[in-house]
């Protein structure tokens, strides 16, 4: 006959340890839930700006293709924030395109307003800097109208900054003249409204007036890049480029290659891309610096302009906020992109940060 023995029960300080990490884990999950449940549900306030900051210098942030919602995004905003704090201050954000990744906006009050820009850009700087915003291809075709609304009416935050598809603004002041004149452009148009923009463009920067000291036109996808997903887009160049060498623009801002490129051509203007913003990222076509590539690598992060009535500083950041390269551009520089804009690694940063801030 057999015996059957009882199994020895959990000795009672294992029995008390699982209880307490069950616990833990309930309590973990609740806070989680209830965070959760604050960032989508509970508005931002609206924002003020940084005071203290002088008119004749600005410095701004610009990444594009950052809509993801997920870690890298917000690691991305953690590097932005350090580096703004870092290196002198901030006055606002350019956002490149490709804003919203995934299911289209259904509103003002569509959670993904809240998870993949309110709280993602946050802290002393971020939060108190408007960002200008560009459409991109993965806006189109259902956000960009919600967009382009939540602008209008000043929702969230009010940081959001997208007048129009299109637009222009005037930033900072020297020498009584407007400091920097940005062109926004709305590059997922078909041929005949990209055409419709060339014009915008020319007129924009032939406003009566005092002449900007520095032109940029700010658009989603590159025109000229050594990523070797999209490279070269020879229909854009074909529409855009002989404006902006009409109006003498010196810089064109763009996302859409997930990557980090700077490149020069002679008589063009200088091509940035700042497109590691937060999706999965492109790699760099094989042999693209013999093709006038002065910076081009795989990587997260953004870029850093600083301008001033001397000079441009342009500095490329990875995602933790190391910077990673820095060019100078001498504003008495005569020429365009390929004789002045010169890689300096031993510049030390401006700052438009006042004493004591």
């Amino acid at each position: 006959m057999s015996v059957h023995l009882p199994h020895p029960s959990a000795p009672p300080a294992r029995r008390y340890r699982r209880r307490y990490l069950l616990l833990a884990l309930v309590v973990l999950v609740v806070v989680a839930a209830c965070l959760a449940g604050f960032m989508v549900l509970v508005p931002p306030s609206p924002y003020t700006p940084v005071p203290g900051q002088s008119p004749s210098q600005i410095t701004l942030l610009a990444l594009g293709d950052q809509g993801s919602g997920n870690l890298q995004q917000w690691r991305v905003a953690e590097g932005m924030e350090r580096v703004a704090e870092q290196e002198g201050g901030l006055n606002m954000v350019l956002l490149l395109g490709d804003n919203f990744y995934g299911k289209a906006l259904s509103g003002l009050d569509d959670p993904e307003w809240q998870l993949k820009f309110e709280r993602v850009y946050h802290g002393h700087w971020l939060s108190h800097v408007p960002f200008y915003a560009v459409l991109g291809n993965h806006d189109y075709p259902d956000s960009a109208a919600v967009e382009l609304d939540y602008a209008r009416k000043a929702a969230g935050s009010a940081r959001w900054q997208m007048p129009e598809p299109f637009y222009a603004r005037d930033f900072g002041e020297a020498e009584g003249r407007p400091l920097l004149r940005v062109v926004f452009l709305d590059t997922s148009e078909d041929a005949a409204g990209r055409q419709r923009q060339a014009g915008f463009l020319q007129t924009a920067f032939a406003r009566p007036g005092p002449a900007p000291l520095w032109k940029m036109v700010v658009a989603h996808h590159a025109i000229r890049s050594s990523g070797g997903k999209h490279g070269d887009d020879q229909e854009l160049l074909q529409q855009l480029l002989p404006a902006m060498q009409h109006s003498g623009v010196d810089l064109y801002l763009s996302g859409h290659e997930h990557n980090q490129e700077v490149i020069v051509r002679p008589g063009e203007p200088a091509w940035l891309v700042s497109g590691g913003g937060g999706q999965t990222l492109d790699g760099i076509r094989p042999g693209a610096p013999a093709d006038g590539t002065l910076f081009a690598v795989e990587q997260h992060g953004f870029a850093r302009l600083a301008f001033s009535p001397e000079r441009l500083q342009l500095a490329y950041y990875d995602p933790a906020g190391q910077r990673e390269q820095v060019f100078l551009w001498a504003r008495n520089c005569r020429g365009m992109a390929q004789d002045c804009l010169k890689q300096d690694d031993g510049a030390k940063l401006a700052t438009n940060r006042a004493t004591g801030q």
